[in-house]
């Protein structure tokens, strides 16, 4: 009898627990959280894709800190009215990626998925087992992934500022390694892509193929994660699953990558200036070989001239810096406000 009442306290604990999640996540709203800057980074890009109209994002752009640094939408729309979003986060693992293709779908119907490919060698076991595990339970009661919202209040509003999922980076840090980056061997990272990798990709793959969704895995211009092995891989890779494989790095002298200039930490990730870049040459691969719509003229999608504006005018206050910069800025104001003073007075 006591056996059957520790059960029964268990599975009591265990309903009660489900009843709290899921009037828990029935209550969030991670839209208003967004606008009020206490959603930054890992989860904003899908908490602004929530707020995007219904049926209005074409192309979306998925993988960690390399397409999210490197793909500006806005300028995609400015030069030909495609509507595209960054869904990416940094460091982010393909269980992630399956589940935010799965949310940010949602209520959009893209006709291409962008998937930049480092995705594919990224693999921890410890990391990635666990986020088999978690990854379902924070797609089916939000505020397990919101739950680190108590800290907002704490720490205060963000300052990173989101257009379409990306955010502007100026700072220019020059790649001084070989030009021909392609024939070394990568100091780390694997060159095979795991099984458990493959798995969520054809998960994906389905998921895109039952909507029409189709995919285009691309390598961003990137000295510090690519080199033949890795392309070689993936060619095989794209073949095998029947996709489109795009390497940038074989086309940096056509897309007019400038290692001094357009890199903003040695040849790791693109800054403003190489990420329009890449956006410029892939606003030419849609206009040559899609039927995607440009949207320019449509008043409809007006808010996304609204939008064009204030990006305008922030890259113009960035002048050569990042978001990094500017919260150093601020820490460094207010030391020196807090200490500064007294430092001054005791002199």
């Amino acid at each position: 009898m006591t056996k059957k009442k520790h059960i029964l306290k268990i599975a009591l604990f265990g309903v009660l627990l489900l009843l709290l999640l899921t009037v828990a996540s029935a209550m969030m709203n991670p839209t208003k959280w967004f606008d009020e800057k206490l959603i930054q980074d890992r989860n904003a890009r899908t908490v602004q894709m929530m707020e995007q109209p219904a049926h209005t994002i074409d192309v979306m752009n998925i993988g960690d800190s390399l397409s999210t640094a490197g793909f500006t939408p806005m300028e995609l729309w400015r030069q030909q009215g495609i509507t595209s979003f960054n869904i990416g986060a940094d460091g982010l693992r393909m269980a992630e990626a399956y589940y935010a293709v799965m949310e940010d779908c949602r209520e959009q119907e893209p006709k291409y998925l962008l998937m930049e490919s480092l995705l594919l060698f990224r693999y921890a076991t410890g990391q990635d087992l666990q986020m088999v595990l978690s990854q379902p339970l924070y797609h089916t009661f939000p505020f397990l992934k919101y739950h680190n919202i108590w800290k907002a209040p704490i720490e205060g509003p963000g300052i990173m500022i989101y257009h379409r999922g990306y955010t502007v980076n100026e700072n220019v840090g020059e790649y001084e390694g070989e030009d021909e980056y392609m024939d070394l061997d990568l100091k780390e990272g694997r060159v095979d892509i795991s099984f458990l990798n493959r798995l969520y990709f054809d998960r994906i793959k389905k998921f895109c193929d039952e909507r029409g969704i189709k995919i285009i895995l691309y390598s961003m211009p990137s000295a510090s994660n690519y080199n033949w092995d890795r392309v070689n891989a993936l060619k095989e890779f794209a073949k095998e699953k029947g996709v489109t494989y795009i390497d940038l790095n074989q086309k940096t002298e056509e897309i007019g990558i400038d290692w001094e200039w357009d890199t903003n930490d040695g040849g790791d990730h693109m800054n403003l200036n190489g990420a329009v870049k890449v956006v410029t040459f892939f606003g030419k691969y849609f206009r040559a070989n899609t039927d995607l719509a440009d949207h320019r003229n449509d008043p409809n999608y007006s808010d996304w001239d609204e939008e064009l504006i204030e990006y305008d005018k922030l890259v113009k206050e960035m002048d050569g810096k990042s978001f990094s910069d500017i919260w150093q800025e601020m820490k460094d104001k207010e030391w020196d406000e807090k200490y500064g003073n007294k430092q001054n007075k005791q002199k």
